[in-house]
């Protein structure tokens, strides 16, 4: 009997472990099992990058958007043409995509300092202020005058296609006059620093105004390129 006995409690404990190693492979198993169906997915949104540009009434970029001076009469005196820069069709369009948290500015500045109102052997300046911008330029050897204000402040300022977008903290510029070396950029809009990190806004009826000078040619087709830009503060 005490033979037997030994006999079975070795097999006991040989039962035992064999119960317990398969519980433990069990387990461990069970547990692979679960963590092969657990994935954990990130993301990442980067934020855009500022931007202006015109655009339409759907918010679509105009490919080659052009603003018309009211036409005046050839005269032989100074006089001065005015123009509405931003339209329901071609307004300026301004895009912070969580780019900058401390605020931006848009300016509005000609493709170069010596750009003119060119027509056909013709031209005469944006930004000379000499004699008010209204410097004889009819006869030969004379500097032709002329000069450029642009007044963001007639304007009207409006939240773009955002839901949650509001136009505080966002201002339109003062009237100015270009003047080549000195006033060389007219900002037309700010966002200060609590404007919306991430908003969008339009801006239509900035008045621009032209002094012509006296005796300038006639000619249907002046033009000049004017670029807006856009940068944090």
């Amino acid at each position: 009997m005490p033979m037997i006995r030994r006999i079975l409690d070795k097999f006991n404990v040989i039962l035992a472990l064999t119960l317990a190693l398969t519980m433990t492979l069990g387990l461990g198993g069970a547990i692979d099992v679960l963590a092969a169906t657990s994935s954990t997915f990130t993301q990442t949104i980067n934020p855009g990058s500022l931007a202006v540009t015109i655009v339409d009434a759907g918010y679509a970029v105009v490919p080659s958007p052009t603003m018309a001076m009211g036409a005046v009469t050839f005269s032989f005196a100074c006089q001065t043409a005015t123009g509405s820069f931003g339209t329901a069709t071609e307004q300026i369009y301004v895009a912070n995509p969580d780019a900058s948290d401390t605020g931006w500015a848009v300016s509005l500045a000609a493709s170069a300092t010596t750009a003119v109102w060119t027509s056909a052997g013709t031209a005469f300046d944006f930004n000379d202020p000499t004699g008010s911008g209204c410097t004889d330029g009819a006869d030969a050897g004379d500097a032709v005058g002329g000069q450029m204000t642009v007044n963001p402040a007639a304007g009207t300022l409006a939240v773009g296609p955002c839901s949650q977008c509001v136009v505080t903290n966002v201002s339109k510029g003062s009237s100015a006059a270009f003047s080549e070396g000195v006033t060389n950029a007219i900002t037309i809009l700010t966002g200060a620093a609590l404007s919306n990190d991430i908003g969008n806004w339009t801006l239509q009826g900035a008045t621009i105004s032209q002094t012509i000078p006296l005796e300038q040619p006639a000619a249907s087709d002046y033009s000049i390129s004017m670029v807006l830009t856009i940068a944090a503060i």
